[in-house]
């Protein structure tokens, strides 16, 4: 029993050894792709403004709490109940659309965020495919949190972003 795992642990190891002496692994960095090329660097620019616009919305509705709260503390004495009672409840309604505008922005910076990312690594796959058949890799990963040290001369993304740029 002692002598087949020994044996299955030897062809392991060899077979490892000889994996790693004939393919090469290279490595691409996405969050670059994204940052740093044309592409992404303009759909970023939209983003931003869409984020600014989202933002000046929301602040306008925080401003239109702020005045119906400041109206009710100031005003509450020669308020009668049910008048008091109708902008408490009116109170209560602009704060739930407040919450829903937060939430909803955040969605909606959040879902083009994930478009852009998708977007630039569908057009960034085919380029990532021709470079690493030229310069012969094996294998291209794509996973930061998988890798424990990265020889600089592993990663690809420059000559991706070079390629991708051009288009």
């Amino acid at each position: 029993m002692r002598v087949i795992t020994i044996c299955t642990v030897s062809l392991f190891l060899f077979g490892s050894i000889s994996f790693a002496a004939n393919n090469k692994v290279g490595y691409i960095n996405l969050q670059r792709l994204v940052n740093e090329s044309k592409m992404g660097k303009s759909a970023r620019e939209d983003i931003l403004k869409m984020r600014r616009e989202k933002e000046k919305a929301v602040a306008a509705k925080q401003n239109q709490i702020n005045r119906l709260r400041n109206e009710i503390n100031t005003k509450a004495a020669s308020m009668s109940a049910a008048e008091k009672q109708d902008k408490v409840e009116a109170l209560k309604k602009l704060y739930k659309d407040f919450q829903r505008m937060v939430a909803d922005a955040k969605e909606d910076i959040s879902r083009e965020d994930r478009e852009l990312v998708a977007l630039i690594l569908k057009k960034a796959d085919d380029i990532l495919k021709k470079v690493a058949k030229k310069k012969r890799f094996s294998i291209i990963l794509k996973d930061p949190n998988a890798i424990g040290y990265l020889d600089p001369d592993v990663d690809i993304t420059d000559l991706v972003l070079k390629e991708l740029n051009k288009k």
